[in-house]
């Protein structure tokens, strides 16, 4: 909710379905010495799945710029099933799979529980294309139809080359505000928060970035800290932002997001003060809504 809140949006492109085949019979990466799956593989030849999500990483590390696709399935899942018939056998998916390490999480499971609150996963069908250290590169979930996965096959690969542009961008420029933004801002879509909050401290304490450049940059550390619950980080972004701000929507969002410290903190009757304060300031707020809402949720006779 509070990446929504305070970003324009969470992912910029639709992403994609899968499921496991059944497995070909190739060789094992270890019978091929020097030479990783993804490196050595050809383009027609079909990829070999890793039994574990814990191989699937140490195989994608091994491999220049290599990726794990994963598909999170339900013991009972017809729609995975259907998947796996019409998308696996394709040359498109081959292709697809050139330089990533496929495997499949049971959605269930330790894993699989812990990617899926990670990414937002609900239902299955799904799937995930993630770097080695976690950075989202593509997504779906739910039954589409075969053209509908193929078209995200191809939109998840052009935004995931959209985003390595930024960062040879930022690379070429490591001392321009706005370059940092913008992996930063595409970081924190993907997930990748870490990497994404220490862009948008640089951008904070950089002179030259532009104004709205630094609120915009406070707004998401105050969204970083909050959802890792590092409730004084998020209210000194906040009050900053306050402090500086002139752009009435993010002085409306870090009011409103400071009721959220206080309910993290525990505090209930200051996060209604707050909700309160809110309400009689701005009147005709677009997200009067959302506050009369949470200030329902937190009165005294709701349980």
């Amino acid at each position: 909710m509070l990446r929504l809140l305070l970003a324009s949006a969470l992912l910029s492109s639709p992403f994609l379905l899968a499921q496991q085949p059944e497995k070909v019979s190739q060789k094992s990466p270890e019978t091929t010495p020097g030479k990783t799956p993804a490196a050595s593989r050809l383009q027609d030849e079909n990829p070999v799945w890793a039994s574990t999500f814990d191989e699937a990483v140490k195989r994608a590390k091994s491999t220049p710029e290599g990726r794990v696709f994963v598909e999170l399935r339900d013991a009972d899942c017809p729609e995975c099933v259907r998947m796996e018939k019409l998308i696996y056998p394709s040359a498109s998916f081959r292709s697809f799979m050139r330089d990533k390490v496929p495997v499949v999480v049971d959605r269930a499971g330790p894993e699989g529980q812990r990617l899926s609150k990670r990414f937002g996963i609900r239902r299955a069908p799904a799937w995930l294309v993630v770097t080695p250290d976690l950075l989202l590169a593509g997504r779906q979930e739910g039954g589409s139809s075969q053209a509908a996965w193929m078209e995200s096959f191809v939109n998840s690969e052009k935004a995931w080359a959209e985003y390595r542009g930024k960062l040879d961008a930022e690379k070429k420029a490591p001392s321009d505000p706005a370059a940092a933004f913008a992996v930063g801002e595409e970081a924190f879509r993907r997930v990748g928060d870490a990497m994404a909050e220490e862009r948008f401290r640089r951008v904070t304490a950089d002179a030259k970035a532009s104004p709205q450049l630094r609120e915009k940059s406070l707004a998401y550390l105050a969204a970083i800290a909050l959802e890792a619950q590092r409730f004084d980080d998020a209210e000194k972004a906040l009050k900053q932002l306050l402090a500086t701000t002139k752009d009435p929507a993010l002085l409306e969002q870090a009011e409103l997001r400071l009721a959220d410290v206080e309910i993290g903190r525990g505090q209930k009757p200051k996060a209604i003060a707050r909700l309160k304060t809110f309400l009689e300031k701005h009147p005709q707020s677009p997200m009067r809504k959302d506050a009369e809402a949470l200030l329902e949720a937190l009165s005294p006779s709701k349980k």
